[in-house]
């Protein structure tokens, strides 16, 4: 996972929520855990497609679990050259 897709996600989750301001975010965190629920995760998936220039469908965010998921799927999707 490349530094400079994992820290603009951390950035990205700590504007999520207060709660989040100064943690330390590692790459196995789980979005739950985070206290990402449902709706903040529409939210994010938004700010995460704008900050990475990709589109990010349903069937894959149903994969994504953790911040290292959600950072090697962007990865992938920019490999790929997913359209925003």
């Amino acid at each position: 996972m490349n530094p400079s897709t994992f820290t603009p996600l951390c950035e990205a989750l700590h504007r999520r929520s207060e709660e989040l301001a100064g943690r330390d975010i590692q790459p196995s965190d789980l979005l739950t855990d985070l206290g990402i629920d449902s709706l903040e995760r529409l939210s994010l998936v938004v700010d995460v497609e704008t900050c990475f220039g990709v589109q990010i469908d349903d069937a894959d965010l149903d994969a994504v679990h953790s911040v290292e998921d959600l950072a090697l799927l962007v990865e992938r999707l920019q490999a790929t050259g997913s359209p925003a």
